[in-house]
């Protein structure tokens, strides 16, 4: 049987939580580095934390190991590397992989799943690596603008879609997720608007640079934060059981931001801030 529609309070929870995280970044990306620093590093474990129990892979240990390992090394390369370029996290990516075969390899248990644990453990590791990309990019002129920028976008689209399922709720956008079709649509637009607004407010982006980018980062956030809901059915589908609320209903903007911050950084580096 499909599961439930969310109560009232668990969608409005979610939409706070939404507020708080976009929030969060936007001051956070505006205080000391250190701060900020230590703020990615909270988000990246609560990520590494959450999917762990979501999934509930094989070898969670080693699941949970290589994703640290991987956002740890991720966070020194860009903070601490002179000049730093995108492709020097390929190496703790590659490093994560390497602990991840070796890790599934000795683990003890069965080994018919090993394929599924190692795209598992991949997956999580490039998540939490991620997050690294909102500190790279206030490297860059412009950075900081930019960032604001495409945080908004990404926040906004995940709040929108959030709200819009307090009223409509129905269409869902599949019988197993308790997600409506007609927010999914709406936040993509209300985010893309987010952008070009803050584009005229903003000093640095364009309002038609910053629609664009928000156009792309609004969908991008909106699906993350979709997918999560595609991962707890799929769970369920299992037999495996629901999993604890605050894990199923909040882990879903944090993989939006997540999954979201190489395109911000890509496309603020190459296309909003080029040339500011």
């Amino acid at each position: 049987m499909p599961p439930p529609t969310p109560s009232r309070w668990a969608t409005v929870g979610v939409v706070l939580w939404v507020l708080v995280l976009t929030c969060g970044l936007l001051f956070g990306a505006g205080l000391d580095r250190r701060l900020f620093i230590l703020g990615i590093a909270v988000l990246q474990l609560a990520l590494i934390v959450g999917f762990v129990i979501l999934r509930r892979p094989s070898g969670p240990l080693v699941t949970g190991g290589v994703a640290v390992f991987a956002a740890a090394g991720a966070d020194l390369v860009v903070v601490y590397s002179d000049p730093f370029t995108p492709g020097n996290v390929i190496f703790i990516l590659a490093g994560a992989f390497g602990l991840s075969v070796v890790g599934q390899l000795f683990r003890p248990g069965r080994r018919t799943d090993l394929s599924v644990s190692l795209g598992v453990n991949s997956y999580l590791a490039i998540l939490a690596l991620s997050l690294s990309a909102y500190l790279a990019l206030l490297r860059h002129p412009g950075g900081l603008q930019a960032l604001w920028v495409c945080v908004i976008a990404a926040g906004v689209a995940v709040l929108a879609a959030r709200a819009v399922d307090l009223t409509i709720p129905n269409p869902r956008i599949n019988r197993q997720v308790p997600r409506g079709a007609f927010g999914i649509v709406i936040g993509g637009m209300v985010g893309t608007a987010a952008a070009a607004y803050s584009g005229v407010l903003l000093d640095g982006p364009t309002p038609e640079k910053a629609a664009l980018g928000g156009l792309v980062i609004g969908l991008v956030a909106v699906l993350g934060d979709l997918s999560i809901g595609f991962f707890h059915a799929g769970r369920r589908i299992a037999g495996d059981g629901m999993a604890p609320w605050p894990v199923r209903h909040g882990l879903g903007p944090l993989v939006a931001l997540a999954i979201v911050a190489p395109l911000v950084y890509l496309l603020s580096v190459y296309y909003i801030v080029r040339g500011f």
